[in-house]
């Protein structure tokens, strides 16, 4: 499980934010009672060193930070390959005034989906584990917007897939900034995670940050009987450019089988080739 630091930079006291949780929904299914989820989030939050449970500062005396609302949402549903019952549990915690226009369309909103073996359904002990790593996205979306120094580095040598994907959506999503433009060697060895998404993502990512000396690092992990990642990497070495880009491009433009595929190689070629500047070259002509 990733650890996270003191959520400050510079000698600065961390920003701590109080959550107070308004809301417990089962939605009809097995419950806790509200003592041992409210107990639950607070272990939780415990992770995440920007947040606190309200109930705790008041005891503490560390009560000066914003006070946010949250709501905690979890069901049980049937998983059909094994007859065991997945958790699908959801923590939204309102946005922080300061880091709102800065946090993403999704604000502090996450879900995910805890897969659970067949006979294993102690349901305690799953929404902790599930609330666990909901608190560790959540502080994570919180470093991100605040450009925290080596988080995106951090981020992505994380197990949990979720934090993956919603580093590299990152990635995807500010390309100029020089944590994103230092972590392509790292999205290259995540082309071949287990995950799909992270694949995906990952060869988008270098197209948006890699440069020509990048292209052969994607190429030897790339899955060429996958035409989703296919299609993302003719798009992402045009991207880069460069004399290895153009031969993958020429070879892939005359031996591809698909008409989808061939016509995806053709136009990343015509990119390649200087009818169109690469994002690389449009990155750099400030710089030369």
């Amino acid at each position: 499980m990733l650890a996270f630091g003191p959520a400050c930079r510079d000698g600065e006291e961390a920003q701590v934010y109080r959550v107070e949780l308004h809301a417990i929904d089962a939605h009809g299914g097995p419950e806790l009672s509200e003592e041992r989820v409210r107990a639950i989030v607070r272990r939780s939050l415990g992770l995440a060193p920007s947040f606190e449970v309200a109930e705790r500062d008041l005891r503490s005396g560390r009560g000066r930070g914003e006070l946010l609302v949250a709501s905690l949402d979890y069901r049980e549903l049937p998983d059909a390959v094994d007859h065991g019952r997945d958790l699908l549990v959801r923590l939204s915690v309102a946005a922080p005034d300061e880091l709102e226009a800065k946090i993403g369309e999704d604000g502090l909103d996450v879900t995910i989906l805890l897969e659970r073996d067949a006979g294993d359904v102690e349901l305690s002990e799953d929404l902790q584990l599930a609330a666990d790593r909901l608190a560790l996205i959540i502080q994570a979306r919180v470093d991100l917007a605040r450009a925290r120094p080596d988080v995106v580095q951090a981020l992505l040598q994380s197990r949990d897939p979720e934090l993956l994907v919603m580093t590299l959506e990152w990635i995807r999503d500010h390309p100029e900034d020089p944590q994103a433009r230092s972590a392509a060697g790292r999205l290259a060895e995540l082309i071949t995670h287990d995950d799909e998404r992270v694949g995906l993502l990952a060869i988008e990512g270098m197209g948006l940050v890699g440069g020509p000396e990048h292209v052969q690092a994607l190429l030897t992990r790339v899955q060429l009987w996958d035409a989703s990642q296919m299609t993302r990497t003719y798009d992402a070495v045009a991207r880069m450019g460069g004399p290895d880009a153009q031969g993958f491009l020429e070879f892939a433009a005359r031996n591809e089988d698909e008409p989808e595929g061939r016509a995806a190689a053709l136009r990343a070629l015509r990119r390649v080739e200087g009818e169109e500047p690469t994002s690389f070259e449009k990155r750099n002509r400030g710089h030369r």
